[in-house]
């Protein structure tokens, strides 16, 4: 299995002021301003904001073609 390594820039964490996020084999390596890292996919997220992930809770459960 490769390393990946990817960098997500100018994200807002939770609405706070942008940031780079670094993402080493799928886990959060580090957290700031103008990160760096020899290979890594950079991921324009200028004017996004960076939040926990998200379920969208509103299902129908009931027979299909209802």
């Amino acid at each position: 299995m490769s390393n990946k390594i990817y960098i997500i820039k100018d994200a807002r964490i939770l609405g706070g002021e942008p940031s780079d996020i670094l993402i080493r084999d799928g886990e959060i390596a580090e957290i700031g301003r103008n990160l760096d890292a020899a290979g890594a996919e950079i991921v324009q997220a200028d004017g996004l904001i960076a939040l926990p992930g998200l379920v969208d809770l509103h299902t129908h459960l009931r027979e299909p073609g209802r």
